[in-house]
């Protein structure tokens, strides 16, 4: 019976229904601000309402990404862009001006192979603890801030 009883938790791991699913309603937007940095922000239009921003200086080769979170998920996450992908250990904090929410922020280097892959594919998924979210796809904006941020050459 105890063996069965692991069986079924691996099974449950590997096929993914251990956490739950979500596919925010949300759209990228690329920004560019007079100071000279790039934005790329997943959110709901018009509203502070975001999920996920990376910003970069152009052609620093660096990129700092920032996923809104919530109390409890783990500032460690994977990142899957098709079948690539890796796992981030990020710092975690909490927003001062909103209850509930918490900001986990990574630095990557332009050329990162998920980044590489998210601007061929315009696919993410985010893999927490305790849940997933599969975001919509951003092959434009991804592939136009990506390019934007890559070290000349």
């Amino acid at each position: 019976m105890r063996r069965l009883a692991v069986l079924c938790l691996v099974a449950a791991l590997v096929s993914g229904c251990a956490v739950p699913t979500e596919r925010p309603r949300m759209v990228w937007d690329l920004s560019e601000s007079s100071s000279g940095g790039a934005k790329l922000v997943l959110g709901v239009p018009q509203t502070d309402d975001v999920a996920v921003v990376m910003a970069c200086q152009p052609h620093s080769g660096a990129v700092d990404l920032t996923l809104v979170g919530r109390p409890g998920d783990s500032a460690v996450v994977e990142l899957h862009a098709g079948k690539v992908w890796n796992r981030y250990l990020g710092a975690g904090h909490a927003d001062e001006e909103t209850d509930g929410v918490v900001h986990i922020d990574f630095k990557l280097a332009a050329a990162d192979p998920v980044l590489a892959q998210l601007a061929d594919t315009g696919t993410l998924t985010i893999q927490f603890v305790e849940r997933r979210m599969i975001l919509p796809n951003a092959f434009a904006p991804a592939h136009d801030f990506l390019a934007l941020c890559r070290l000349p050459g």
